[in-house]
């Protein structure tokens, strides 16, 4: 079911990095019965627990199949597999990663990992956090083009509440050596500081990489101040208290990200401000303005967009399959930012959703898909100019664009993409 005008005056983007609720937060209104995990002891109950949970899994995956508008296989095999990779998030989330006494950073998403509009610029780190203790995060700044650090507060799942605190990397403190210190606290303090709430649960780091190959990430890591405290057991009742846990936040997460399409799918190919149609005031990424695209492009048809990106920190158009995810970007030309973009000499950016290769060096790749959602952001920009989109036959496409519209060579195509590749290994430290 559709969530309706009130219900989207209440949505809110903020959820997106905010943090999972964890067991015994609220469910969602009709969502799949969580059993009671704790307590379980001996083999047989043991399994019958588990055997509950996957039994829950084939109900979610029933009710993305249901929620999905994508019917075609590729779309409903992509959708199976969003689950699955999905589960290693929310027990990262719900157990690996969920001591605020003994916090670690850990990353969110990946090139395997991944959902809710993630962008292929970016790597983003979070950690447990508890807004009455005090933590101290240092390292090096690395030279990510925009950085931001937020706390957030506690809500229900698949992200918790509201965005409290937020510093940038432009406002930091930074030696010339790129080391930092940054303290999370509720007391205020002098230089990089982080104020904490009691309802604040977690940290989130934000890093979008503009020049893949040349902007290296942060290396940093979070400290707890004060007296040591001794790290939970890894007891039986705690894993499946968090395997139920990340149970409940998956299905969370189909119903929220599917639910937010829905105000989209009302206009396809067209881009809408998130604040207009959410209602809300909060911005969905910090220190930007966004704005999102449910993309319909049938085969043999094409989506050209054409915009002058304003002046900003850092712009992007992201380009996301029907899960709402990026496709595989280590091998698919799935995003573009002021770095990458090649544009005409007047300024314009003039890309093309296309499922063939149209030799225009601003290729989003559908991968197979025939629809699924597009974000943009300008982060700190000094204006948000509209995308212009035009729904074409793909044999047709230079029809509709000048005739001195750049374009790019299979030669160059290869390097394009090899260029990226370049970037991951950088960026997530492959060997």
């Amino acid at each position: 079911m559709n969530i309706g005008d009130e219900e989207a005056m209440s949505f809110s983007r903020r959820h997106l990095l905010a943090g999972s609720g964890g067991l015994g937060a609220f469910l969602m209104a009709g969502s799949i019965p969580s059993a009671d995990a704790a307590g379980i002891a001996g083999d047989p109950q043991m399994l019958q627990a588990f055997d509950a949970m996957l039994a829950r899994i084939g109900k979610i995956a029933e009710l993305a199949f249901a929620r999905s508008t994508a019917r075609y296989p590729d779309a409903r095999a992509a959708g199976l597999l969003h689950i699955m990779n999905n589960i290693a998030l929310g027990l990262s989330m719900n157990l690996h990663n969920a001591d605020p006494m003994n916090p670690e950073l850990f990353h969110f998403f990946d090139p395997t990992r991944k959902q809710g509009g993630d962008n292929s610029d970016a790597l983003y780190l979070a950690a447990a956090i508890d807004g009455s203790q005090e933590y101290r995060l240092h390292g090096d700044r690395g030279t990510a083009k925009h950085l931001s650090l937020t706390t957030v507060d506690k809500g229900p799942p698949p992200w918790g509440g509201k965005t409290g605190g937020a510093l940038y990397g432009r406002d930091m403190v930074v030696g010339a050596d790129g080391r930092f210190e940054v303290i999370l606290s509720a007391r205020e303090h002098p230089g990089n500081w982080l104020k904490l709430t009691p309802d604040v649960f977690r940290l989130t780091i934000r890093q979008f990489f503009a020049d893949w190959e040349n902007e290296r990430p942060m290396t940093a890591r979070i400290e707890r101040l004060g007296p040591p405290a001794a790290p939970p057991d890894m007891s039986a009742d705690r894993i499946m208290a968090a395997l139920d846990a990340t149970v409940v936040w998956i299905e969370s997460t189909v119903r929220f990200w599917q639910d937010t399409m829905d105000l989209f799918r009302k206009t396809p190919n067209q881009y809408v401000d998130w604040r207009k149609i959410t209602g809300n005031k909060v911005n969905a990424t910090p220190g930007g303005d966004p704005a999102c695209c449910y993309w319909q492009v049938p085969k043999g048809k094409a989506l050209i967009l054409r915009v002058t990106p304003p002046a900003c920190e850092y712009w992007n158009i992201e380009f996301n399959n029907p899960w709402w995810e990026t496709n595989d970007y280590r091998y698919r030309h799935t995003g573009i930012n002021g770095h990458s973009a090649v544009l005409e000499e007047n300024g314009e950016l003039i890309a093309v959703v296309a499922h063939q290769d149209p030799g225009l060096p601003n290729w989003l790749d559908p991968s197979g898909h025939t629809e699924g959602m597009m974000g943009r952001r300008w982060m700190f920009a000094e204006s948000a100019p509209q995308i212009e989109t035009m729904l074409v036959d793909q044999t047709d496409i230079r029809k509709h664009l000048p005739k001195t519209v750049k374009i790019i060579s299979p030669e160059g195509r290869r390097e394009q993409l090899e260029r990226k590749r370049r970037g991951l290994y950088r960026r997530f430290h492959w060997f």
